[in-house]
């Protein structure tokens, strides 16, 4: 079950959080962790992965197989099509592939200065917390 009031607080208190590497700061990977465990109360990751830098992200997912394949080990995937607000979304960008959230017609998830959006057209993968 899940918490969408919980999703639409957790995003009000990110709203202004710059991006910061850190399984407990405001990347791509920890956005998406704490998104889900705001929904549903759960860690989807669990626990002794951690990460501080871009270089331990790196590490981190260079065991775990890349991104995508570290998503697919902690959720199913699903058709982009079938995604529903709080889903976890794959998208590229112009440093390589990065996880955003559902939020409706609208993908969201850490920028520079606070979060970002993007048109839910640009996800090419998604998983469901379902």
């Amino acid at each position: 079950m899940r918490d969408d009031l919980a999703l639409v607080g957790f995003l009000a208190a990110r709203m202004r959080a710059p991006f910061a590497w850190g399984r407990n700061a405001n990347d791509c990977v920890s956005f998406a962790l704490a998104a889900a465990k705001a929904q549903t109360g759960r860690e989807v990751l669990g626990d002794g992965v951690d990460w501080r830098t871009a270089r331990g992200a790196a590490r981190v997912l260079r065991r775990l197989g890349g991104l995508e394949a570290a998503v697919d080990g902690c959720l199913p995937a699903i058709a982009v099509a079938k995604a529903r607000r709080g889903d976890v979304a794959l998208v590229d960008t112009a440093t390589g592939p990065a996880l955003m959230v559902v939020e409706g017609v609208t993908l969201v998830g850490p920028g520079p200065n606070g979060l970002i959006r993007r048109p839910r057209a640009d996800a090419r993968k998604a998983w469901t917390l379902d």
